[in-house]
């Protein structure tokens, strides 16, 4: 995979947090952090995935939804923090 690396620093409570995220999600950190980005995740080698048009329209609403729980989930954990 070619491409430039873009590097920032987080203390270890927050890398910890982004790990755990990730986790929860199944996805590597690396995917994660693109995704949070609003960049396309890369996935793992070979993972070639082809979406059908008549599909695109559920997946974009099934992406939605997951993004509402997540921000859902994210606010409570700082609620309870």
């Amino acid at each position: 995979m070619a491409g430039a690396t873009i590097t920032f620093r987080v203390d270890d409570s927050e890398r910890d947090e982004l790990v755990a995220r990730a986790a929860r999600e199944k996805v590597n950190l690396s995917d994660y952090i693109r995704v949070r980005l609003g960049l396309r995740g890369h996935g793992s080698d070979g993972d070639d995935v082809q979406i059908a048009a008549h599909n695109e329209v559920a997946l974009q609403e099934q992406l939605a939804d997951h993004e509402l729980r997540l921000r859902a989930l994210e606010a409570a954990d700082v609620t309870r923090r």
